[in-house]
């Protein structure tokens, strides 16, 4: 014949799950990436990243205290008595109750105050972050550049929207709309957000390089400049025009700075910041 279902059974195979669960993504929480690295990167392990695993940690936690309160209404009688009777013959045990009195207060106060060995168990924690942290492509451009729309990120970082949309055509990859968020974006295409950055190439021809040290741009005509940018040359010259600065294609980076009494990096910089601000 078939048991009936066995309530205090089911609680006590539940409590056993939700503390291992607990168990195990207290352990992996403690070896992740800082959250900003970690969105950057899309850094997963098993195939679930830092806020899964912190919700899993949560969850089976706050399971796991619930069944103890189910527990202690259902044995509260035996539970009450066995407390009783081990209070009595633990005051007996002077020695062992005062040792795991001082045992307690040093873990807490080694904790506040930063004492041996907690302090190295908390160092080691912030070293595994710092590892992750220094990873070339671990940290974004912008703190929380994920959670910036196209458009914002693109004016945080000084280059053209339409360098982005180029790029991404050129990748494969799909936009929706400007107003997108990185992440979304990253999402969308099946990427991290690093990936989405590092594959746009911004390094090299963004304005964080060499365009702000005007290195090797003087003697370029506006083609070549566009070209390096990730620009149509007809964009820049009309961004160039919208500041008030007449140009052909053949015209060169140092004719025009001469002409403005502006330094090559300026002439780059109008070519292709004039268009960012009207985003």
């Amino acid at each position: 014949m078939a048991k009936s279902f066995k309530f205090r059974a089911f609680t006590t195979l539940l409590s056993l799950w939700s503390f291992l669960i607990s168990l195990v993504s207290g352990i992996i929480l403690y070896f992740t990436p800082q959250g900003k690295v970690a969105n950057w990167t899309h850094w997963t392990i098993w195939g679930l990243d830092k806020e899964t695993w912190g919700a899993l940690h949560i969850n089976s936690s706050l399971i796991f205290f619930i069944i103890i309160l189910f527990h202690i209404y259902y044995n509260w009688s035996v539970l009450i008595n066995y407390i009783l009777q081990k209070t009595r013959a633990t005051l007996h045990r002077k020695w062992e109750l005062a040792l795991a009195t001082l045992l307690a207060i040093f873990i807490t106060l080694a904790t506040l105050y930063d004492w041996q060995p907690f302090a190295t168990i908390i160092k080691w924690n912030e070293d595994i972050k710092n590892y992750w942290a220094r990873e070339a492509e671990s940290q974004p451009p912008i703190p929380h550049a994920e959670e910036m729309m196209l458009t914002e990120f693109s004016k945080q970082i000084n280059v053209p929207l339409e360098y982005f949309e180029q790029k991404m055509r050129e990748k494969g990859w799909t936009l929706r709309d400007s107003t997108q968020t990185i992440q979304d974006i990253a999402d969308q295409n099946d990427i991290s957000p690093a990936d989405f950055y590092k594959g746009l190439e911004l390094t090299a021809p963004s304005l964080n390089s060499s365009s702000r040290s005007g290195q090797g741009w003087g003697r370029m005509t506006i083609t070549q400049a566009s070209e390096r940018l990730g620009l149509e040359p007809e964009l820049a010259l009309r961004n160039l025009r919208k500041s008030g600065i007449m140009a052909g294609p053949a015209s060169t980076v140092r004719e025009l700075a001469m002409q403005t009494q502006k330094t090559p990096a300026e002439i780059v910089k109008l070519m292709a910041e004039a268009n960012a601000k009207t985003h």
